[in-house]
C-alpha cells in the first residue's frame, strides 16, 4: 500500500476517533446538565432557611431529622408554580396518611407573605420553612421543575429525588415506605442471625 493511502487511512481513523470522543463527551455533559435535581450521594448545599412562625434565619441543618438512621422528605415548592398550589390541597391528607414519616415543606418565595399564603393553602398541616427564591438557589439545587421532592438522611445527604405533582406524590411516598420496610426487614433478619 502506498504511503499516501496509509496517511489517508490514518487521517480518517483519527477523525473517527475524535468524532466518537466528541459524541461521548457531549452525551456525558448533556446528561449531567439535563438531570433534574442534585444527584443522590451529594450533601444538600447549606442555604439559610427562615422560620415561618418567627421569621428568623436558621441553619439548613434544622430542616432534617438528626435521629439515628432517619430520613427526611423535603417537598420543595415555589409560590409562583401552579402545580405547587394544586398540590397544597392534598398536603393535609398526606400529613395524616404519612404522619409517621418526617415530611417538611420548603417554600421558595420572594417575601414572607407569599410563603405564609402557600403554607395556608396547605392548611399548615406540615412543618414548613421558607427560602428566599433567587437564581442562585435554583442553580445550587438544580431544580428546573416544581414541585420537587428530596429524601435526605440524617447527615443531609440526598438519598433520592424526584419531580412530583399532585398525582405522583402518594406513589412516591408509598415507594419510600416500601423501601424502608424492606431495609428494616433485612436489618432485623441480620440481627436475628447474629
Amino acid at each position: 500500500m502506498p504511503i499516501w493511502q496509509q496517511s489517508m487511512l490514518a487521517l480518517w481513523l483519527g477523525i473517527a476517533i475524535l468524532f466518537i470522543l466528541f459524541v461521548r463527551l457531549w452525551r456525558l455533559s448533556h446528561r449531567e446538565f439535563a438531570e433534574e435535581g442534585l444527584l443522590p450521594g451529594i450533601a444538600m448545599p447549606p442555604i439559610p432557611v427562615y422560620s415561618l412562625t418567627t421569621g428568623e434565619a436558621q441553619p439548613f441543618a434544622t430542616v432534617y431529622e438528626a435521629g439515628e438512621e432517619r430520613q427526611t422528605i423535603l417537598f420543595v415548592v415555589d409560590y409562583g408554580c401552579t402545580f405547587c398550589r394544586e398540590m397544597m390541597a392534598i398536603v393535609p391528607k398526606i400529613a395524616k396518611t404519612y404522619s409517621h414519616m418526617p415530611i417538611k415543606l420548603i417554600i421558595l418565595d420572594k417575601n414572607a407573605e407569599q410563603a405564609s399564603m402557600m403554607w395556608s393553602l396547605a392548611e399548615r398541616a406540615l412543618p414548613a420553612v421558607r427560602i428566599v427564591s433567587d437564581i442562585e438557589v435554583v442553580k445550587k439545587w438544580r431544580i428546573h421543575r416544581f414541585p420537587f421532592a428530596y429524601v435526605i438522611n440524617e447527615q443531609g445527604v440526598i438519598v433520592a429525588r424526584q419531580s412530583v405533582n399532585k398525582g405522583k406524590v402518594e406513589h412516591f411516598l408509598d415507594k419510600l415506605l416500601e423501601r424502608e420496610n424492606q431495609s428494616v426487614a433485612r436489618r432485623s433478619l441480620y440481627e436475628v442471625k447474629n
